[in-house]
């Protein structure tokens, strides 16, 4: 268990990487584009995946979780944390001094 909550966190660093190449090749605009299709690809997949280990019973039929609103809002937190993660850790490529410059672009 300790190794699959490892290899989730380790996702949003792929997701990174798209957003810091599309910011380099394609500007700013590249980057805000990148930047929220990979938050809403990973906030999707980590409640999908997150689910099955958070919440027990939605391993059933129905395919709806009946799961506390203690464990519903925890999944809901791990998932959507994860793209403010990822924006505090490459806001540097369009913002501040060491903003990334393209030749003949102003990123």
């Amino acid at each position: 268990k300790q190794w699959y909550q490892r290899r989730v966190r380790g996702y949003k660093y792929v997701h990174m990487i798209i957003c810091v190449t599309m910011a380099i090749f394609l500007g700013t605009m590249g980057y805000y584009l990148a930047f929220f299709y990979s938050s809403a690809a990973i906030v999707y997949f980590l409640i999908c995946t997150l689910r099955y280990i958070i919440l027990p019973d939605a391993a059933g039929s129905d395919r709806i979780a009946h799961g506390s609103k203690r464990r519903n809002n925890l999944l809901l937190l791990i998932a959507f944390i994860q793209p403010l993660i990822m924006f505090w850790l490459t806001y540097h490529v369009t913002y501040g001094p060491d903003a990334l410059e393209v030749p003949g672009k102003k990123l």
